[in-house]
């Protein structure tokens, strides 16, 4: 599953575990500090805060020939480019650093902090054993814009694939087309296709031209059966596929160029590390 709805509302799944096991550490560190008349709720808050905001500027500086010339692109967070590993390394000092500068806090901070992590860890591992962590890309029949049906799996099949669903009325899919459109370009190794999501092969040749996109591997899933057997509730949504079938990493929302690469960057890890164990 790679978003929950409520309402019309579609959030990604991952994000919105983060946002709940934060509110859940300073709901915690509240009601245990309130007890002790030392509540660690600001303390924890500033943790986090802290902790995403290096987490982006690292990334951004690993990935800052990506931001040159569009500076808002950087305080754009919305394609969750974060390095995962700097955000813990900083909230792990700073949790040791509070604890030894502001002693009277250090319980309900602890115990805050370990209830939104066992909570993370606790609904993550519980996702994690549910579903299939070897899911292979779904058997689904699309069709060309000529009006023939094929297996998705057929297509740009053997190699690793980046696959795009989209539609013409979601304005995030717009917008992200151009910075897909020259990741296809730039990368012949890598198989991307472009899966519209319920709209007829007409009005996505219409659209294509007024933009005057040069797109490889276009097709339509008129049903939109992809999109629900992956669990996914919202577009755009971007599912990267290793040589062997298998979904190594999904994107829900817009991609910058940057958060593309990071991506693809994983995507090319993966499909190594297939090559190397067929290999053996």
């Amino acid at each position: 599953m790679l978003s929950i709805s409520v309402g019309s509302l579609s959030l990604p799944l991952d994000r919105l575990l983060l946002l709940l096991s934060i509110a859940l550490a300073i709901f915690v560190g509240n009601i245990v500090g309130r007890n002790n008349k030392q509540s660690a709720d600001g303390k924890i808050a500033t943790l986090f805060i802290l902790s995403m905001l290096v987490a982006r500027l690292v990334f951004v500086v690993q990935y800052w020939a990506e931001y040159q010339g569009d500076s808002l692109a950087i305080i754009d967070i919305r394609d969750a480019g974060f390095n995962i590993w700097a955000g813990v390394l900083t909230a792990l000092t700073l949790t040791a650093y509070f604890c030894f500068r502001f002693k009277k806090l250090r319980k309900s901070l602890l115990i805050g902090l370990g209830a939104g992590v066992f909570f993370w860890l606790l609904t993550a591992t519980t996702l994690w054993l549910i579903e299939d962590t070897s899911q292979k890309l779904p058997t689904v029949v699309v069709n060309h814009l000529s009006g023939e049906s094929v297996p998705l799996d057929n297509i740009e099949s053997g190699k690793p694939r980046v696959i795009n669903l989209w539609a013409t009325w979601c304005p995030p899919c717009r917008r992200e087309m151009p910075v897909l459109q020259q990741a296809q370009q730039d990368h012949p190794n890598l198989g991307f296709i472009f899966v519209n999501q319920g709209e007829h092969e007409a009005v996505i040749e219409q659209y294509m031209a007024k933009e005057s996109l040069l797109l490889k591997n276009v097709v339509a899933d008129g049903k939109a059966v992809l999109g629900q057997l992956v669990g996914s509730r919202a577009l755009p949504t971007t599912l990267f596929i290793a040589a062997d079938g298998r979904i190594v990493d999904a994107h829900l929302g817009e991609l910058s160029s940057a958060k593309l690469k990071s991506k693809l960057n994983r995507l090319s890890t993966e499909s190594h590390e297939v090559l190397s164990e067929e290999k053996k």
